[in-house]
């Protein structure tokens, strides 16, 4: 027999080990996502549904973060999933639809100036896997 069919031969054999190789390879870089977590929840005012922005989460450790719109009611689901962590959550004018007219952003002025600033808001979220319910509380 030649030396070139022994390699031939060989072949099957070595694809297969090969195969062995990459797999628990590929299955340990399959397990290193980071668990994540969706949110929903209210916004209160006072004890009082409150409507008037939007909130955000955001981690102050990875700068990863997301936002959505209080709806009425006080109700927000956030638009993206998170990272699991603690959150600092604020407040920030709710989008405006575009138009061919400008329109002012407005902040409302009856909620404490700490809620409209990420490093003033003393508001701490943990958000967990899975899904997230959460209350936010703001106070005057």
């Amino acid at each position: 027999m030649t030396r070139f069919a022994l390699e031939i031969r060989s072949f099957p054999s070595l694809l297969v080990a090969a195969l062995l190789c990459l797999v628990p390879v590929a299955l340990a870089g399959c397990g290193s996502a980071k668990p994540m977590g969706t949110v929903q929840g209210t916004v209160t005012l006072d004890g009082a549904p409150y409507a008037d922005a939007a909130v955000i989460f955001l981690s102050m450790e990875t700068g990863q973060g997301a936002s959505g719109d209080i709806q009425s009611g006080g109700t927000f689901s956030l638009s993206d999933p998170l990272p699991v962590g603690t959150y600092t959550v604020y407040l920030a004018p709710k989008a405006v639809a575009e138009t061919d007219q400008p329109s002012p952003v407005t902040m409302d002025r009856t909620v404490p100036e700490k809620y409209w600033n990420e490093a003033a808001s003393d508001i701490k979220i943990d958000i967990q896997e899975g899904p997230n319910a959460v209350t936010v509380e703001l106070k005057k």
